[in-house]
């Protein structure tokens, strides 16, 4: 009588190694949708911060007056309002995103909460955001003349442009 080799199944052994292998693979997926997610997040904050910018220098060039912006920097939030129109226009940055720090011509804005001023022809002070998620950062500058928006890591491209 020969001792049947047919087995079913498998052993303790080649499941875990499967389970290893698909632990691998999954933190790798998920390691790249998280900093998928996160510069996702940074694209969306740059929009909102373009849009608050645009709508504030529409707004006062229309109106022909001062509009402000108001920054809450604890709250990520932005809005902009006149003197004159009792509606203001709110607009949250998404979760996540923090602004770290602000910077005006050489200067860092020392309060946490402080007002961008347009004239009445839409313009406004070249700024520039320190955007932070977690670890990451990216600073985030506005020209004050045009609106245009630039994007950079280095502090020291900050500097240059804002000295301009």
């Amino acid at each position: 009588m020969g001792v049947n080799e047919n087995r079913q199944g498998f052993t303790l052994l080649e499941l875990m190694i499967v389970f290893v292998i698909l632990s691998l693979l999954a933190t790798i997926a998920m390691t790249s949708l998280a900093s998928r997610v996160g510069d996702y997040r940074f694209t969306q904050a740059v929009e909102i911060i373009g849009r608050v910018d645009a709508h504030a220098r529409r707004q006062a060039s229309t109106q022909r007056r001062t509009v402000c912006t108001s920054v809450a920097t604890m709250a990520s939030t932005l809005r902009v309002s006149t003197a004159q129109d009792p509606n203001i226009r709110s607009f949250k940055l998404p979760s996540g995103i923090h602004i770290g720090e602000t910077k005006f011509r050489q200067q860092t804005s020392p309060t946490t909460d402080f007002d961008i001023r347009y004239n009445q022809y839409g313009a406004s002070p070249t700024y520039a955001f320190k955007l932070t998620q977690g670890s990451q950062s990216k600073w985030i500058i506005v020209l004050g003349a045009s609106g245009q928006i630039i994007q950079t890591s280095e502090v020291g491209e900050v500097n240059d442009i804002l000295s301009l």
